[in-house]
């Protein structure tokens, strides 16, 4: 069977440095790549990803604390181990290493078995990654064909996810509760896979027995995405975008503060998408009535008061283009 060539991108100022790490990375069956510096090493990953980076501190033109700090906040190459190869002893060193986001450390001159142990252990972390990440990919591919089932429903969860966000913003989310927004509202209704096209069409009113089957889409949606650790966040999204203050919601009827914030968030968002939205069993209503709607369930304990004066009078204001796009 043949086994996939992993790239090692080798970045120091001394070619005679490179190359001799060059043979090494050779000699672990891995692909190495040069580059001299730390603006060459941004400027390759732009053309090649490799599966990790070994990287000198002090290089002349960009060094390698500010190349490893670029990347890691870079979405596209945060995920790409770096190793921090340095003949800098103090600790204050390493910790403005770990600052910038390195993953590991080597030190000069370098030790062939540690050498061959730190890159093989990365290597198979990176891979193990990679596979993480093409799950994730498959479960947003299908949440994103799940509004294939329903042409009314097409671009809903991008609305959503784009209301939930500035709503987020707007009442002074944290950037990783802005994250949780983001999957949380891409994959809110992933469980709806699970639902007939024949409910999910259907013009007219759910019977019980069907409207408990819709229900339902939380649970499924939730145990689809809870296998996967690196979508744990997003979980109380999926689940319990259709709890209620009061207590009336589901799948859990939670109360008051049980519900998380963010799924509260995405609860208005979903609703005034909704509503404002075509759907095989109603037509579009304008935005001031969707408004007044919104504030009537929250009136009545069925969204959070607070996200609904917000939502109404701060964020639609500087909305209105997102809207009318849905």
């Amino acid at each position: 069977m043949r086994t996939e060539i992993r790239n090692v991108l080798i970045v120091d100022d001394d070619a005679e440095i490179r190359a001799y790490l060059a043979d090494l990375v050779d000699n672990l069956g891995a692909q190495p790549l040069q580059a001299s510096d730390g603006a060459a090493a941004l400027e390759a990953v732009r053309g090649v990803l490799p599966d990790l980076i070994l990287m000198d501190v002090e290089m002349p033109i960009m060094d390698g604390l500010t190349a490893c700090r670029t990347l890691k906040s870079n979405p596209d190459t945060q995920r790409i181990p770096v190793i921090m190869i340095t003949s800098l002893f103090a600790l204050d060193d390493r910790v403005r290493g770990i600052e910038a986001g390195a993953d590991d450390f080597l030190t000069k001159p370098i030790q062939v078995p540690e050498f061959n142990a730190r890159v093989k252990s990365l290597l198979r972390i990176k891979k193990l990654n990679d596979s993480l990440e093409s799950a994730e990919n498959v479960i947003f591919t299908l949440a994103n064909a799940i509004e294939a089932k329903d042409k009314y429903t097409i671009g809903h969860t991008g609305r959503v996810t784009a209301y939930a966000v500035e709503l987020g913003k707007a009442t002074g989310s944290s950037e990783s509760e802005l994250l949780i927004l983001r999957h949380g509202g891409s994959l809110h209704d992933i469980g709806k896979v699970a639902v007939s096209d024949a409910i999910l069409n259907k013009p007219g009113k759910l019977t019980p027995e069907e409207f408990l089957l819709m229900t339902q889409h939380t649970v499924v949606g939730f145990n689809i995405c809870s296998p996967m650790k690196s979508l744990a966040h997003a979980l109380p999204c999926i689940r319990s975008h259709h709890e209620k203050p009061n207590g009336t919601g589901y799948p859990d009827r939670l109360k008051g503060a049980e519900i998380p914030r963010v799924a509260l968030i995405i609860a208005v968002a979903d609703v005034f998408d909704a509503l404002t939205s075509k759907r095989s069993y109603k037509e579009a209503i304008g935005h001031e009535r969707a408004h007044g709607i919104l504030a009537e369930e929250a009136y009545r304990g069925a969204l959070d008061a607070d996200l609904v004066r917000c939502f109404t009078h701060t964020v639609m204001p500087g909305f209105h283009s997102v809207a009318a796009s849905g």
